[in-house]
This record gives structure tokens, C-alpha cells and sequence, in this order.
């Protein structure tokens, strides 16, 4: 079994909450009997950068904060036990060394081979090195799409997407809801939406909205059903971490894009033993109470 590792890069990454997010998920697969990982043989690290190569320089000698969350991680798993899978899946590569890309890196594209169309987006977020290359995927739309539908609330039928923003996560989260068959009212923010979305997939302000987003104010006139609120590093748990309210806390959306970057590009092999979002939600709201309380 070889050392799976993972970093979250960008700048600010001191209150990012992947290293728990991967530390849980591996904690999770282990649990579920999937053979090939474990915890004691993975590090995740945080790097400060401001561009992927410096983040890929720095990858090895970044402080290793995995010891630091560990113990909080084995208590939560123990206090919540699953039962193991019939059958899991092996964990094919046995070791690994993957990216979570957080601003600035999110538009900048290298010389990588991209399993969706994150490229074209200018919207890579995760990453995953290997001696046959870089692979690269952006992931944050599918994980509002994922979220919108275990909320009730999901693009299906044209449901509209009352959206403000024009960075990576905003273009993301835009064409992946058009792509899963909705509409979307972009609202003016600091960027245009590039590339425009199709015009037949466009609503207006008139238009009654089952999702919002605002990636680049604070929800003003952002009138829907549900909002998802996109900021959750080093802030409190909005609406106890529920879907039933009318308000999201971002946490859904880091949760969702996680799970959906093991399952498209870090290991397609393990979707049938991946925890769900709404399980991986609550382990980690229960942890963050933990490491808060410190």
C-alpha cells in the first residue's frame, strides 16, 4: 500500500476545511472495507500559492496537517460506525497525489489532460498527478447541481437558477445546471459570464427561481426558493447545517465538488463506496464542533 496524498493549493488555504474533508472520506472508504487505502498511510498538507506550478514545487515540502486532525477524525468515524460493503471495490492505484485548487488557481489551465470540460471553463479545481501526466476536472457546478437536487430544488423541467458571478465556480455551476437540463438568470457581477450560455437556456428577472447563488455579493435580490450561500471557510454553520430551510451553508457545495472529484477523476473506481453528501455533510460539521472548540 503506497502514500496517498493530498493538498489543497491557493491562497488563503489556513481554514480550508479538504484536509478534513479528504482525512474523513478516506476514513469513510477504509471503513466500508475498500481494500488498498487507509488512514495511517495518508497525508494531507496545505499550500499557499498563487500559481499551480509554485503549488506543484511546494507540494513536498509543505507542513504535513494531517497528525493535527487525525485523532479528531478516528473519534467521529468511531462514534459513527457503518456497516461494511458486501462487495467493495479495491482502490486500483494504491497511492496517489491529488489537488484541491482554491483561489487564485481555479482559472489557470495547464498542460493537462481534462476529463470534462473544466478546461473550457477556465474552472479547474482539482487535480491528480501521475507518471503519464497531470489530469485535471472542475467540479464545483456538479456539486451545486448535486446539492440543488438533494434539496429538492434541481434543474429538472427547466427549473431556473438565479445566479450572480463570472469566475470559475460561477461559469462551473452555470453550465453544468444548463447541461442538466435548466435555465439560468445571470445577474451582474465583477466578470461576465465567458463563454455566454446558450440563449434558449437563459431566464429574466421575472422568472420564478428555485435555486440562488451569489458568488460575488451577499444575495441581494437574489429572490428563489432556496439559497445556497457560497462562503463557508472560517464561518459558523448556517441553518444548522440543514437542507429544509431556505437558506444552504456553502459547506454542501465543498462537500458535493469533493466527493464528485474522487468520482470522475482521483479514483472513478470507488463511486459505489463513497459516502453520500448528506452523510459526509454531517461528519464534517461534526468535527469542524470539535476543532472549533480547541
Amino acid at each position: 500500500m503506497g502514500l496517498l496524498v493530498h493538498a489543497v493549493a491557493g491562497q488563503p488555504v489556513s481554514f480550508s476545511s479538504s484536509p478534513l474533508l479528504f482525512l474523513l472520506t478516506v476514513a469513510r472508504l477504509e471503513q466500508a472495507g475498500v481494500s488498498g487505502l487507509a488512514l495511517e498511510t495518508t497525508r494531507v498538507v496545505r499550500v499557499e500559492a498563487t500559481t499551480v506550478d509554485e503549488a506543484l514545487d511546494q507540494l513536498d515540502a509543505s507542513p504535513d496537517v494531517t497528525e493535527h486532525l487525525l485523532r479528531t477524525v478516528q473519534a467521529q468515524i468511531a462514534r459513527t460506525p457503518k456497516r461494511p460493503l458486501s462487495a467493495p471495490p479495491p482502490f486500483l492505484a494504491q497511492q496517489g497525489r491529488w489537488l484541491s485548487l482554491t483561489t487564485p488557481l481555479k482559472h489557470l489551465v495547464g498542460a493537462w489532460t481534462c476529463v470534462d470540460e473544466a478546461h473550457d471553463l477556465l474552472s479547474v479545481n482539482a487535480l491528480r498527478l501521475g507518471t503519464n501526466g497531470v489530469f485535471s476536472a472542475g467540479t464545483d457546478g456538479a456539486g451545486v447541481v448535486a446539492v440543488a437536487r438533494l434539496a429538492g430544488c434541481g434543474p429538472h423541467e427547466g427549473g431556473v437558477l438565479r445566479l450572480r458571478g463570472g469566475g470559475g465556480a460561477a461559469r462551473s455551476t452555470a453550465h453544468a445546471w444548463v447541461k442538466a437540463g435548466g435555465r439560468v438568470h445571470v445577474l451582474e457581477g465583477r466578470r461576465p459570464m465567458t463563454p455566454p450560455l446558450p440563449k434558449s437556456a437563459l431566464a429574466g428577472p421575472d422568472d420564478a427561481a428555485v435555486f440562488a447563488i451569489d458568488f460575488d455579493g451577499d444575495g441581494e435580490g437574489m429572490v428563489a426558493t432556496k439559497h445556497l450561500t457560497p462562503a463557508y471557510q472560517n464561518r459558523p454553520v448556517q441553518s444548522d447545517g440543514s437542507l429544509d430551510g431556505p437558506l444552504l451553508d456553502g459547506r454542501w457545495m465543498l462537500v458535493a465538488q469533493h466527493l464528485e472529484a474522487w468520482r470522475i477523476l482521483w479514483a472513478p473506481e470507488l463511486e459505489p463506496a463513497l459516502p453520500s453528501i448528506p452523510d459526509l455533510m454531517a461528519d464534517l460539521v461534526a468535527v469542524e464542533a470539535v476543532v472549533d472548540a480547541r
